[in-house]
């Protein structure tokens, strides 16, 4: 692809930020003197993509990918377009073949990983997502999918460490503070746990899940009658008590790492709580 062609459809990228009326018509008027070469076709793939014509792009990274079957930057693009699309058969075809291809390549593993994810490959998602982390992945997306995935093999330490490598480079992400704490409460790790709280908190208010965390940690922490306090003023903003059901729903999990901290006592609380608020 020659330079003039690359800063063109650059060009109309970025007016597609502010126009796509206008970088449609741009790139109308420039299609016909475009290279008929693999690379030009990715490079219009990706600017069909940022004017949303989704039929366009897929066509663009097919047209690239028949020039040249060995290029794995088309077969990453399509596969990860078509993974998005809900697509996962044909993203997952793509992209096993753009990462067999560039095998440390992050972005291609990571994608892959993300694919697996979708489809409910656990383990192949694990694999796929490790090696993203292992060839240098800064995406926070990775370490967060990893803290999921290793959770759900009840791996909690190093779903732990997972959640903590995602908010190394995303400090702002604040939903795995209070995952992150969660697990530091299963594993007993009860200040941390609510120095994580505490930071979701302050990042958002209005974050219902933490804040129920927070409550129960008072619980935990022997103090019975602020955790009262903390649970009531969380329903307040809780519409049909949604979030506390499914905070209620980790109970059993957590009752299996404490088991001496009398959870029944405070589920009848507030079971009695939500009965009294349907009144």
């Amino acid at each position: 692809m020659t330079a003039t062609t690359h800063s063109e459809l650059d060009a109309i990228m970025a007016l597609a930020q502010t126009d796509l009326k206008e970088a449609r018509k741009a790139l109308r008027r420039i299609v016909p003197t475009l290279p008929d070469a693999a690379a030009v076709h990715t490079a219009l793939g990706l600017t069909y993509m940022a004017l949303e014509q989704p039929r366009d792009a897929v066509r663009a990274f097919k047209q690239a990918i028949e020039r040249d079957p060995g290029d794995p930057l088309p077969r990453y693009h399509l596969g990860a377009h078509q993974t998005d699309l809900g697509l996962l058969p044909h993203g997952e075809e793509n992209l096993r073949i753009a990462a067999a291809a560039e095998p440390e390549n992050a972005r291609y593993q990571a994608a892959l990983g993300f694919n697996y994810f979708r489809a409910n490959k656990r383990a192949s998602a694990i694999a796929a997502l490790e090696q993203a982390a292992a060839a240098g992945s800064e995406d926070d997306e990775v370490f967060a999918s990893l803290g999921y995935l290793y959770y759900g093999e009840e791996r909690l330490q190093e779903a732990a460490d997972a959640f903590s490598r995602g908010l190394e480079y995303n400090p702002a992400y604040h939903e795995l503070y209070n995952n992150r704490g969660y697990l530091r409460l299963l594993l007993g790790d009860l200040a941390g746990a609510q120095a994580d709280m505490d930071a979701c908190i302050a990042a958002d208010a209005t974050f219902l899940r933490a804040r129920y965390n927070r409550a129960l940690l008072l619980w935990l922490q022997g103090d019975p009658a602020s955790a009262k306090e903390a649970y009531s003023a969380a329903r307040g903003q809780d519409k049909a008590d949604a979030e506390l059901k499914q905070h209620l729903s980790d109970f059993d999990e957590i009752e299996r790492h404490h088991p001496e901290a009398g959870l029944g006592d405070l589920r009848l609380h507030l079971a009695v709580a939500q009965k009294a608020a349907r009144r």
